[in-house]
């Protein structure tokens, strides 16, 4: 931000008419003027973005893109993109070109994975029994070596199917991509003790990051920031989905690990917070004052710079349906403070 005091008022205009507490600032509220919405988005700014789950624009006001805070940056779709109604099509058309907003899809590698643990478990009951059936047929007990040989055989199955994962997920998320005409990728990984899922996770990645790039799409990592040791260039923002989130100084230790990966740069980094439950509404543990700290999360962590005085790239939200009932207020605040900074 080289005109603070300039961006901070354009904040307040594009999302109108909420109270900014440490200010002790009041603004009227302001015709929508989607125009200077999209000029404000395309100027170097701390970014927002939210997943949204429930996208279906079937007359339910809480299901569409339309109704988020006009100035909202990036949404995340959890799902609900594969075939569009002729509703979600005008509501994804007034976001993208009305508004500025860009529209991801989720790659969820968290639920690929457990179905691939799933199929080894049954790979290994399958092994047992075919290698006791055989045993059986030949007139004999089966032994602890017939019983590894059959489940080493059956899982080795499981793997040749998933070998070829990455490339069936990645065509078909450039299909949806093209079809739906959506901005680009998140890719979602948590976590995983399989060697050999990794290595399908790296080189989707890679591909992904090649080919997004190529595309001029947006492409997003969420999780475990460890994936994205050697691939932070594919992406335009990475963020950490599974430090604690009761102690700002947790929010550093993750941003110096990212800071140390090659190729890294602080405007990627995305600030996480997450309203799945109540907790963001006590403040942060580790908050030295002279007086009682009160402030929730969400506006310590929109304030929030790292100790480097580094420029992050802004902040994501998940479970932002929780705030639907409440006008997305605490979202629509969030923005403001982050652009405060």
């Amino acid at each position: 931000m080289k005109n603070i005091i300039k961006i901070a008022i354009l904040g307040l205009l594009i999302v109108g008419c909420t109270e900014i507490e440490p200010l002790q600032m009041k603004v009227d509220a302001a015709e929508k003027n989607l125009t200077e919405i999209k000029n404000y988005k395309s100027t170097e700014h701390y970014i927002s973005a939210v997943w949204f789950s429930n996208w279906k624009a079937d007359g339910n006001m809480n299901s569409y893109l339309s109704i988020l805070p006009d100035s909202l940056d990036m949404v995340i779709l959890e799902d609900g993109y594969t075939e569009l109604t002729e509703a979600q099509k005008i509501d994804l058309k007034c976001v993208r070109e009305e508004k500025g907003m860009k529209v991801l899809m989720t790659v969820d590698f968290d639920k690929q994975y457990e179905q691939y643990v799933a199929d080894l478990e049954e790979a290994e009951e399958n092994g047992e029994s075919i290698a006791e059936e055989q045993a059986a047929n030949e007139g004999r007990e089966v032994t602890m070596e017939d019983i590894e040989n059959a489940v080493k055989q059956e899982q080795q199955k499981v793997k040749d199917k998933y070998s070829s994962l990455g490339n069936i997920v990645l065509d078909d998320s450039e299909k949806i991509i093209s079809e739906s005409g959506l901005d680009g990728l998140n890719i979602r990984i948590t976590s995983t003790a399989d060697i050999f899922f990794r290595e399908i996770v790296k080189i989707f990645i890679e591909q992904a990051g090649e080919r997004m790039n190529k595309a001029e799409k947006t492409i997003v990592f969420e999780g475990y920031i460890g994936y994205v040791n050697n691939s932070c260039k594919w992406f335009d923002y990475i963020i950490s989905t599974t430090h604690g989130g009761n102690r700002l100084s947790e929010v550093q230790e993750v941003f110096n690990t990212f800071m140390s990966m090659e190729n890294s740069k602080s405007e990627r980094f995305l600030l996480y917070l997450s309203l799945e439950n109540d907790s963001w509404k006590t403040p942060y543990e580790d908050i030295l004052s002279s007086v009682e700290v009160t402030e929730e999360k969400y506006k310590s962590l929109s304030l929030w710079k790292p100790l480097g005085g580094e420029r992050t790239g802004g902040m994501a939200m998940k479970g932002i349906e929780n705030d639907y009932e409440n006008k997305y207020t605490i979202l629509r605040e969030t923005i403001q403070y982050l652009n405060l900074k």
